[in-house]
């Protein structure tokens, strides 16, 4: 396989995805609906990212690989009674991600991402108190645009299974992946403004665009627009930039924690 070393590629790819995006809304058939193709066409998007990392760097360590299973396997957990499509899908997801990610920071150390900042006890409460601390106020933030944050709360165990995943499997998935394609379509130097800005919106926008498509259809352009900024402001970049200034851990922290008080306030997702 060959990479093109450059921002073209990258800029190329999201082209690309974007141009699908829109050809989206031109397919007819409701079943399933333009949302559900989109997702759909991301996950298919990385296996393939994630199987063309694995031929470029080889599988990672025996050790990491163990870590890939246990993230697979906590996925596979949250949709225990829930959707056996689901539970299979997204943990297979899962498992090549994490290889592809851990296998690509093996190979571009310098530029790797940190999967838990643990070079003392201190740096390991920063990173689960900054996660915390992100994910309840990002939780309110979530509650107050959906119109409930006045509604009653019940917690229930289920919640904090079903979040494991879009803490786990979208994070590792839909965000470091795409830092790990663009590392290594840089040739893992990433160190102009152009090239940080354009990484952080490979790590947003291809997650960000899949929660819109039925914006775009009941609102039209503009709300969709709108919508996209928004989702892309409050929820993709915090998360994004807690990846890459903290680590890893504390963006799955936090975007499990928004998942977990959505649901206690409005129930799980039909």
């Amino acid at each position: 396989m060959t990479f093109t070393h450059s921002l073209k590629g990258v800029w190329s790819l999201f082209i690309g995805y974007l141009l699908l995006f829109v050809l989206n809304f031109l397919i007819p058939s409701d079943n399933p609906g333009p949302g559900s193709r989109m997702w759909l066409l991301l996950s298919l998007c990385t296996v393939i990212i994630s199987v063309l990392l694995l031929i470029k760097h080889k599988l990672p360590t025996k050790r990491q690989i163990l870590f890939s299973v246990l993230f697979a396997a906590a996925v596979f957990v949250a949709y225990i009674n829930l959707s056996v499509f689901n539970m299979i899908e997204t943990s297979i997801l899962t498992l090549l991600a994490s290889l592809a990610v851990f296998s690509t920071f093996n190979r571009f150390s310098e530029g790797k991402l940190l999967f838990l900042n643990s070079k003392n006890r201190r740096s390991v409460a920063v990173s689960l108190l900054t996660g915390v601390t992100a994910g309840v106020l990002l939780g309110y933030v979530n509650l107050l645009i959906g119109g409930n944050a006045s509604g009653d709360f019940s917690p229930r165990l289920q919640y904090f299974t079903v979040a494991l995943s879009p803490a786990i499997f979208e994070e590792l998935a839909f965000r470091t992946l795409f830092y790990a394609l663009c590392l290594t379509l840089l040739n893992g130097r990433i160190e102009t403004k152009a090239q940080r800005l354009t990484v952080m919106f490979m790590m947003i926008m291809p997650h960000v665009l899949i929660h819109t498509p039925d914006i775009f259809i009941n609102g039209g352009v503009m709300s969709g627009v709108v919508s996209t900024t928004v989702l892309a402001l409050l929820f993709g970049l915090p998360f994004a930039l807690l990846q890459q200034k903290r680590d890893i851990a504390s963006a799955m922290l936090a975007h499990g924690i928004v998942d977990v008080i959505r649901f206690c306030f409005a129930g799980l997702p039909i």
